[in-house]
Order: C-alpha cells, then sequence, then structure tokens
C-alpha cells in the first residue's frame, strides 16, 4: 500500500501516478483530496469511476475504486488490486460531488454481487447479465437522465476477451433499472458501477455519452479514437469560462492475450463543446470503449 497525506486538490481527478510511478504497482494507491473550504456543512455526496487503467493480463485483471473517509473538508481515494498475482500498473479515476440531501442531483451504487443469483461469482463466473431496479428517494418534478460510470471489474485474461459494459434503462421520473453486462467468451467474476441522476434541464449542466462505435466499427481497432461533442445551443454562456467536463468508462472490450490499457480523454473544452478520445498503448487491441460526461458550467 502506498499512501500520500498531502492533500491534494479538489479538480475531479485522481491518478496512482501522482503517488508512485506505474514502475512499481502495488495493491493499494491513494491520497487524501481537500474540499473547498467552508463550502459543506456536511460530509457531500460522492460518486467516482475509472478514467484509465492499466493491468496485468498475467491473473484476472481486477481493479476497484473507492471514495471514503469522507468529512466536510477533505476525503480518501484508493485504486486498488487484490489476489496474489493480480496487478495494477497504473490507474486514474474521476468523481463529482454534491451536496448531502441535495434534491436535484443524486448518487448511488450497483454491484453485480449484491444479486442472489451470482453468489459464488467470485470462482465461477457471475451471470452475462446482470440488472437491478432501483426507486429514488422521491420522484423528480421533471424528466431525468442517469449517467454509469464503471468503478469495479474483475475479469478473466489470457484466451478470454474483457468486455463488460455499464448502462441505465427504463428511466422514468421514479426509478431505472442499473445493468453490468458481458458478452461473448468472456468471464466476468464481477463489476461495480456509480450512477448519478439529474434533471434533463438542468441549468449550467449536460451530460451523455459516446464510444468509439460512433466513428468507427469494432471490428477496425485502432489504438486511438477521437471525435467531438456539441453541447446544447447556450446550454453555457459564451462570456463565462469553460464548464468543467467529468468524464469515466462506461464500456470496455478488448483483446484477453495483452494487458489491459484503456483511457479516456477530454481536451478543448469551450463553451460550445470538446474534443474527446478513447484509446491504449503497446500492444492492447482496443475493439471498442465507451465513457459518459457531465459538464458543469457556471452562472
Amino acid at each position: 500500500m502506498v499512501h500520500l497525506d498531502t492533500p491534494g486538490p479538489d479538480t475531479g481527478i485522481f491518478t496512482t501516478e501522482e503517488v508512485r510511478p506505474r514502475s512499481k504497482p502495488c495493491k493499494s494507491t491513494s491520497r487524501i483530496v481537500s474540499l473547498p473550504r467552508n463550502h459543506y456543512k456536511e460530509p457531500p455526496n460522492l460518486a467516482a469511476g475509472f478514467r484509465s487503467l492499466d493491468l496485468s493480463c498475467e491473473a484476472p485483471v481486477r481493479a476497484n475504486l473507492v471514495a471514503d473517509k469522507i468529512t466536510t473538508d477533505a476525503f480518501r481515494i484508493t485504486l486498488e488490486t487484490w489476489g496474489e498475482r493480480s496487478i495494477l500498473y497504473a490507474a486514474s479515476a474521476t468523481w463529482i460531488e454534491h451536496k448531502a440531501y441535495a434534491k436535484d442531483c443524486l448518487f448511488g451504487q450497483f454491484d453485480t454481487h449484491d444479486l442472489p443469483a451470482n453468489n459464488g461469482a467470485s470462482k465461477k463466473g457471475a451471470q452475462q447479465e446482470n440488472s437491478r431496479h432501483f426507486t429514488f428517494p422521491q420522484a423528480f418534478k421533471d424528466d431525468c437522465d442517469v449517467v454509469c460510470w464503471l468503478n469495479r471489474i474483475d475479469m478473466a485474461s489470457g484466451d478470454r476477451n474483457y468486455r463488460i459494459r455499464a448502462y441505465a434503462t427504463n428511466i422514468t421520473r421514479t426509478g431505472f433499472t442499473a445493468h453490468i453486462d458481458t458478452w461473448g467468451d468472456s468471464l466476468l467474476f464481477g463489476g461495480a458501477m456509480c450512477w448519478i441522476a439529474f434533471p434533463k434541464r438542468k441549468r449550467y449542466v449536460q451530460f451523455g455519452s459516446f464510444q468509439t462505435g460512433d466513428v468507427r466499427s469494432w471490428s477496425n481497432p485502432i489504438p486511438e479514437t477521437t471525435s467531438q461533442v456539441k453541447f446544447e445551443d447556450g446550454a453555457f454562456k459564451s462570456h463565462r469560462p469553460a464548464p468543467t467536463v467529468l468524464c469515466a468508462l462506461n464500456m470496455i472490450d478488448m483483446a484477453g492475450n495483452a494487458d489491459l490499457r484503456v483511457s479516456v480523454d477530454v481536451n478543448d473544452v469551450d463553451t460550445q463543446g470538446f474534443r474527446w478520445s478513447l484509446k491504449t498503448f503497446e500492444d492492447s487491441t482496443l475493439y471498442a470503449a465507451g465513457a459518459s460526461w457531465i459538464a458543469l458550467g457556471f452562472a
């Protein structure tokens, strides 16, 4: 375990390389993050997802993201793996926070291990399709949408490809159904996702998703796929600073015969939109990947 107790800024992004180099992997890498001073009267709610992963293929690929020890001033964020042989070379995370008891923004978590049908899944594998219905504590007054970010994966490697997808269906003002699926020959031991529910017409907020399939076929893998997202007209004031775009992975489809290396990046952000990229490196093959994003603007 490697931990950095010196508080880092509340940027919405954490990478293990803030704490240690990629060449010195360990089971758990963490640091303290400072929250804005005097901003919260109670510990805020947090939701977090993977922004990048770099995991060895020599054993099951395992990664977990935890945000805990949350106070009004700070919290701890951890990226970890487990098991004797699993290796996490590097990873990064994105998080979003909101005041406790907020009615216009709800956070939650779905884990395949919570399903009775997956008892013993850590050894034999979970179902390929996993879902659970969530009812909101109180109904939204207007139509809403749900953003999903992966924050735990546990999959076989070697002769089985890495495939996992987190998404939401049946979204209404009162709830939705969360899904974590795999497909083909992939063996999913477990997975987890956070979910973030917003009203669709919340001022100075935009959200959505993108994937490599928006640009190319999965059967034409390339190391990096890029494109652009355009915000709705007038969503953000042109004379104000560019919004903050928070983005994390919601889908991975990669060859299992090499390390799992995947990342999502956002660049060239302005009040009109941004450019995204989904990529891998070295000998890894990225058939497809996807991510969900939230843009937070200024009044």
